[in-house]
């Protein structure tokens, strides 16, 4: 055994043993057990002080995590007038739901984000922890205010219009992301959404694509999308509805928004990876998803399903591509987890399925014989 796996296997036995103990115990210097642990720090296998080990398999979400407002109309929704809704409240955020979600399929995840010292950003933490999140990685920001997402729905539980307070995300720049990089490179997988600043999605790409850790992207809106960088090399997979993918391919916001089927959505995957990324998936609503990458493309039609709320499907679709993958799935295979994972989200009013586990989700896969 040589030193570095003589350290890590004194770390996993006690997380909180000293240098100098370590020194002892191996026989060498204190000095050279400081170079030993900066190495290994460095690599990702251990993080940051107490010596946090990586975990095989474990997942890292980036960017937003909300305290969200559902308002579902009880009639059909008129403009300029008062409607009828019924309110509700929920933790939210595209990586903060992906977390949970992922957590709900057994999978070990650490979620950074960044939350105001206020009521919301306590209880988003401790809800998401009580989910089986780790939340080590997230900032508590002294003075800020924790993002918040409103949703209008309709009485078919489609969203009609959501606003978006989301200026606290700003805080997770470059430097931020450079004082986490153990943490990120710990991870066998991480996961971005696009609530990031430009400058750090771009960081992102190119660290991850150096140490060719896979880094999964969500754009969230075609607007948030811009923030992506001309070039997606790094990016292993990006996750974009059609209109996100419309504005990835580079249509603009002019352009016919009618859906030209089969023809659009391959030409549409086949200029985004031109732009560099690995693959390719579309979430397409009630026509399901369409997946690209170097393995070709597919098409794989929506799963019946009677909604009840279509607020984190997407999340889902991603969290059950990532499980996938994970399990050493091809995309293909993976999408068709993503596809099951996102109908238990439909069928529920939460933005993060309290339904999802590994079993329904194999279940759903095998129901649906997709």
């Amino acid at each position: 055994m040589d030193r570095e796996q003589q350290i890590l296997s004194f770390i996993r036995r006690n997380p909180f043993v000293s240098q100098q103990e370590l020194a002892d115990a191996i026989g060498i210097s204190r000095s050279a057990v400081a170079g030993y642990v900066a190495a290994l720090t460095r690599k990702g296998s251990i993080r940051g002080r107490a010596y946090v080990l990586a975990e095989e398999g474990s997942v890292l979400c980036i960017g937003g995590a909300n305290l969200d407002s559902k308002a579902r109309g009880k009639q059909p929704l008129r403009l300029g007038a008062s409607n009828p809704v019924a309110v509700a409240e929920s933790c939210g955020g595209v990586a903060r739901n992906i977390a949970a979600n992922l957590a709900a399929l057994s999978a070990r995840v650490s979620l950074l984000t960044a939350v105001g010292d206020d009521k919301a950003g306590g209880w988003l933490l401790e809800r998401t922890a009580s989910q089986g999140v780790d939340i080590g990685p997230s900032l508590v920001l002294s003075g800020e205010k924790t993002g918040s997402y409103t949703a209008i729905l309709g009485e078919d539980g489609e969203l009609f219009i959501a606003f978006a307070d989301m200026d606290i995300y700003e805080r997770i720049t470059p430097d931020t992301l450079e004082e986490k990089w153990p943490h990120i490179a710990a991870s066998k997988l991480v996961v971005a959404d696009a609530n990031l600043p430009a400058a750090s999605l771009a960081w992102l790409a190119r660290r991850c694509g150096d140490a060719n850790l896979p880094l999964f992207v969500d754009p969230i809106s075609p607007e948030k999308a811009k923030k992506l960088p001309d070039r997606l090399d790094g990016i292993a997979a990006v996750f974009p509805n059609l209109a996100e993918a419309r504005q990835l391919a580079g249509r603009g916001d002019d352009e016919p928004p009618a859906d030209g089927g089969v023809a659009e959505w391959a030409e549409l995957a086949r200029l985004i990876l031109a732009r560099g990324a690995g693959h390719v998936l579309i979430t397409l609503g009630k026509h399901g998803a369409y997946c690209a990458g170097p393995d070709g493309e597919l098409h794989l039609p929506a799963l019946p399903v009677k909604v009840v709320d279509v607020t984190g499907a997407g999340d889902a679709f991603l969290a059950g591509v990532a499980y996938g993958v994970l399990r050493g799935e091809a995309f293909a295979d993976a999408c068709r987890s993503g596809l099951a994972a996102a109908r238990i989200a439909l069928e529920t009013a939460s933005s993060s399925s309290e339904q999802l586990n590994e079993e329904r989700l194999a279940e759903a896969v095998r129901a649906a014989k997709i």
